[in-house]
């Protein structure tokens, strides 16, 4: 299979060539094509004379138009990273080019020429159809050709004579290769060779693809260097700011790294543009006046950003140079209630255990939203009661009376979950029961459905769940028959559904149809105020198991328990308490008589930390306190770090951490 992307395979019948292209080109234009001229020409270039069409690009026009001005040109020349580390590069190569009859050119991501460079004699026939600096080159301008397609489109790729869309250009042959950004991975602009159609040759494209890529690698080497430093600007801050929640931004306001609680409650994602968020437009003007004025400096503005405070906004410099932003909120607390009338005494929130006000907080959105009957999502981790609160909301609802039917999506075969959510007809598939059966939405019909772990579930049976919020009606699989069904759906994840989202491996519409009442339950270790009354609750369900007499812990295992961080949540704390009751031969549980791996966890990250210099020494402290929130897990340990396993096992050893 030849390659889609080159043109030119061969300089021989080069004139045959043209005139085969002149004729598909002027039966396109006039609308004279057949069906199969797809079969004659490159599906690509096809595609690109189509967007052009519907653009309303004149195939006639001669020249392309100008879109910088002089000043604007050279303000943007003195500001672009990629003119930067691209010209020196373009020049060392075009010292070799010389003589070649091409031009070797360089633009941004929207296709405006930041840098040209070839022989006069070239120049100046290009100059015919607007080939020169700050003139617009994109497709919507330009019409199909090698540096707006390949913007276009994402890939490298050669235009030869007239299969440019204008036809100002076909007496010209380009091959350029888009730059893309060694972080957000985005196109940040191209690298083309244009020369006459006369000395068209197959590897201009080629020496497009080498240039970019060379670019690129330099580019990376710079933001490696930068992101490391932007990656450790972190550590230090989020152990010198232990109670705020820290973001990082590149010099472009990308996020680098983030604090978990920023990335629950506005779905950040690492290469998040934040000048492009919603959420942080108050801060847009900040922002600017920061990257355009070096003298000036944030100060307390009263700025707030849904229930964050911004502390501080601060330049991180590098060389000489700005690395990035580092930006410190602080949560506002609010009060749940302004009368003393406290909802969490009635029934049935008061089975649900907790006083703490962020976990109070949460439980609020439940009780308000319990009396609809829109979906709820419920976001949090493993453990952290999201089917205890589910219930609660069930129960605090009209449909008390009807099913509450419980599904965990993550421990289902995702090749039986379409059956049991959505029923059978009998003789669906081998093993079926006769007569068919129900399906959880049936059987919930009235009551609630509570979709656990909603993020496991698979694309292809994403669409009905969809279909079942919309229509108010399931299909059974094998049937054809809608059967009516009123079911309140509450879901629940430990997973980023935006972030999955993006990644194509959730349905945005259904993302969006379950989110209409958004509830974020919070982490034990958010929450330690709580720890006494949980502790107590448990230890009066397995007293009342095991046939004990009252029971209660002891200082020291409160201490404890207040120190560790329970990455397990309260299933975790739950375990925990029935291992001690069972073990404990005293009404006081002791430390013995806790499970060895929190004794073994409390002993291995306590020990002495070796002298280290400053920055390593906060790195450490980053260290051990995943390593408590993760229970030695190494590879969230890992994740949480953004580094390699292997990189992990080296800092472990570093820092004689066990």
């Amino acid at each position: 299979m030849r390659n889609p992307y080159v043109s030119i395979f061969s300089t021989q019948n080069l004139t045959e060539k043209i005139n085969e292209l002149s004729t598909l080109w002027e039966l396109f234009v006039t609308n004279s094509f057949s069906e199969n001229l797809s079969v004659q020409m490159r599906q690509s270039v096809l595609d690109s004379w189509n967007r052009c069409q519907t653009a309303g690009v004149n195939p006639t026009q001669q020249q392309t138009n100008s879109a910088l001005a002089e000043d604007d040109l050279k303000q943007i020349l003195k500001e672009s990273e990629l003119y930067q580390v691209a010209k020196p590069i373009i020049d060392d190569f075009f010292a070799k080019l010389s003589g070649t009859g091409y031009l070797a050119t360089l633009t941004d991501q929207n296709g405006r020429i930041l840098y040209l460079k070839g022989d006069h004699q070239v120049l100046s026939e290009a100059e015919k159809m607007n080939f020169s600096l700050g003139m617009d080159w994109s497709e919507q301008a330009a019409g199909t050709n090698a540096i707006g397609t390949s913007i276009a489109t994402g890939t490298p790729i050669q235009i030869f004579s007239a299969e440019h869309f204008c036809q100002g250009c076909h007496p010209w042959t380009c091959s350029s290769a888009p730059i893309t950004h060694p972080f957000t991975k985005e196109i940040i602009g191209a690298i083309d060779f244009t020369g006459l159609r006369g000395s068209a040759q197959p590897h201009t494209l080629g020496i497009a693809i080498s240039i970019a890529d060379v670019i690129e690698k330099q580019l990376n080497q710079i933001y490696f260097k930068f992101h490391q430093y932007l990656t450790e600007s972190f550590f230090k801050a989020i152990n010198r700011w232990k109670t705020e929640q820290v973001l990082i931004l590149n010099p472009s306001f990308f996020v680098v790294q983030k604090s978990e609680k920023l990335v629950n409650a506005f779905s950040l994602l690492e290469g998040t543009n934040l000048l492009d968020h919603s959420d942080f437009l108050p801060l847009k003007k900040e922002f600017i006046k920061l990257s355009t004025s070096p003298n000036y400096h944030f100060t307390n503005k009263n700025i707030a950003i849904n229930d964050f405070h911004v502390v501080m906004i601060e330049r991180i410099i590098l060389m000489g140079r700005v690395a990035g932003y580092i930006l410190i909120f602080q949560e506002q607390k609010k009060k749940i209630l302004s009368s003393p009338f406290t909802f969490s005494n009635e029934a049935p929130w008061n089975q649900v255990i907790g006083k703490s006000e962020v976990f109070l907080q949460s439980l609020y959105k439940c009780y308000k939203a319990a009396l609809s009957n829109v979906p709820i999502l419920l976001l949090g981790e493993s453990g952290t009661g999201k089917e205890k609160i589910a219930k609660t909301i069930h129960n605090a609802s009209p449909r008390a009376d009807k099913p509450f039917i419980a599904i965990n999506a993550g421990a289902i075969p995702k090749e039986l979950i379409g059956s049991e959510l959505f029923g059978y007809e009998s003789g669906t598939f081998t093993g079926a029961a006769k007569g068919g059966k129900k399906g959880k939405f049936e059987e919930a019909d009235g009551g609630t459905l509570f979709l656990d772990e909603i993020g496991e579930m698979p694309l292809d049976l994403q669409v009905h769940l969809l279909r079942v919020l919309q229509e108010k009606e399931v299909t059974r699989l094998g049937g054809s028959k809608a059967i009516s069904v009123n079911t309140r759906i509450i879901a629940a994840t430990n997973k980023n559904l935006y972030k999955l989202c993006k990644q194509g491996l959730f349905r945005e519409d259904l993302f969006f149809r379950l989110n209409v009442v958004t509830v974020n339950i919070p982490r034990l270790n958010e929450r330690k105020e709580d720890l006494p009354l949980l502790t107590d609750y448990f230890l009066k369900q397995f007293a009342k198991k095991y046939e004990k007499d009252a029971l209660s812990v002891s200082n020291d295992v409160l201490s404890y328990f207040l120190e560790y961080s329970w990455p397990g949540n309260i299933r975790e704390l739950q375990n925990v308490l029935e291992h001690a009751v069972i073990f404990s031969a005293f009404s006081k549980i002791e430390l013995a008589d806790l499970p060895s791996y929190l004794l073994e966890n409390r002993s291995s990250i306590s020990s002495e930390p070796p002298a280290l210099p400053l920055l390593a020494a906060e790195e450490r402290k980053v260290l051990v306190r995943l390593l408590e929130e993760t229970r030695g897990n190494l590879s969230a340990v890992a994740k949480k770090m953004n580094i390699a396993r292997s990189t992990l096992y080296r800092k472990l050893k570093k820092y004689q951490l066990s």
